[in-house]
C-alpha cells in the first residue's frame, strides 16, 4: 500500500489574509484623507499667489482658440504657483525673476480635484504622453503612455521622478521648498488634469472645467528682443497677451 505523507494545513489562513485586508484598507483610508486634506489647501490660495498656465507669445495655439475648449481637451498640462509679492518692479536690473516659464501667464481657476501632482521644481512631466507627435491634439497611439509615466516617474529626456508624478504638497510647503532651491530662472511645476468627468481621488467630485480669471504680461527682462518674430504676427508681450484676454473675455494686466 503506497505511503501518502499527510497534507501539512496551510500556514496562510483565511483570517491571516482578512487581517492583512484590513490593514491596507486602513492605511489606504489614511492615505485618502491625507490626499483630501491636502487638495483642500489648494480650494482657496494664499493671499496674492496664482496658479498660471504659460504661452509661448504667438506660437501658442492660445491664440487662437478660447483656453476653456483647449484645456477640456488636454489629458494633463502643468502650471507654476506664483506669489506676486516675488515678482518686483524693474529697476536698474538687467533681468527679474518671475516664477514663470513664458511672458504671457493665464490666471486659472482651478478645482482642488484636478490637482495631479506638485512639485517644487520643474519635474520634465511629458504632458501629452502616448500621442502623436506628443502633440495635445495629436492622434492617441498608446493609451497606457500617460498613466505609465505618472506611475513610474519618467519624464522627457529620460528624466526621471522619484515616487512618480502623483504627489501632493500644501501651497505653503511647495513654496517654502521652493523658495529654499529657487534660481533666477526656475519654476515649480503643478500638473493638472484638463478633460472633467474624471474620477481620481475618493470622496471627491470628478474633475471640471479649468476656467481662466485674467491674463498677464510678465517680461522677464526690460526690454525683449522682438526681432526674431516673423513679420504680420503680433510681437510684444503686451500685444499678445491683449488678444489672449479678448478671446476669453478676461481682464489684462502688464506687471
Amino acid at each position: 500500500m503506497p505511503f501518502f505523507k499527510k497534507k501539512k494545513p496551510s500556514s496562510y489562513t483565511r483570517a491571516m489574509y482578512l487581517a492583512e485586508r484590513d490593514k491596507w484598507l486602513n492605511r489606504r483610508k489614511v492615505w485618502d484623507k491625507q490626499k483630501a486634506a491636502t487638495l483642500q489647501s489648494w480650494a482657496v490660495l494664499p493671499e496674492r499667489h496664482i496658479l498660471v498656465h504659460t504661452i509661448k507669445r504667438h506660437e501658442s495655439p492660445f491664440c487662437r482658440q478660447d483656453a476653456a475648449s483647449l484645456f477640456n481637451s488636454w489629458d494633463v498640462f502643468s502650471t507654476s504657483l506664483v506669489d506676486l509679492n516675488d515678482i518686483k518692479k524693474f529697476t536698474t536690473q538687467s533681468s527679474r525673476y518671475t516664477g514663470m516659464y513664458h511672458n504671457i501667464a493665464l490666471v486659472l481657476d482651478v478645482p482642488r480635484q484636478n490637482i495631479l501632482g506638485t512639485f517644487p521644481r520643474d519635474v520634465s512631466f511629458m504632458n501629452h504622453a502616448g500621442r502623436e507627435g506628443g502633440h495635445p491634439q495629436g492622434r492617441l497611439i498608446d493609451p497606457y503612455e500617460l498613466v505609465d509615466c505618472i506611475r513610474t516617474g519618467v519624464g522627457v529626456n529620460g528624466f526621471r521622478c522619484e515616487g512618480g508624478y502623483q504627489q501632493l504638497l500644501t501651497p505653503a510647503a511647495l513654496m517654502t521648498q521652493d523658495k529654499a532651491i529657487r534660481r533666477e530662472y526656475t519654476h515649480n511645476e503643478i500638473l493638472i488634469i484638463g478633460r472633467p468627468g474624471l474620477n481620481l481621488y475618493a470622496g471627491l467630485p470628478a474633475t471640471q472645467s479649468i476656467r481662466v480669471t485674467r491674463v498677464l504680461g510678465v517680461d522677464d527682462v526690460p526690454f525683449p528682443d522682438y526681432s526674431k518674430v516673423s513679420a504680420g504676427h503680433m510681437k510684444t508681450t503686451e500685444e499678445i497677451g491683449k488678444h489672449v484676454a479678448r478671446l476669453n473675455n478676461v481682464p489684462f494686466e502688464m506687471l
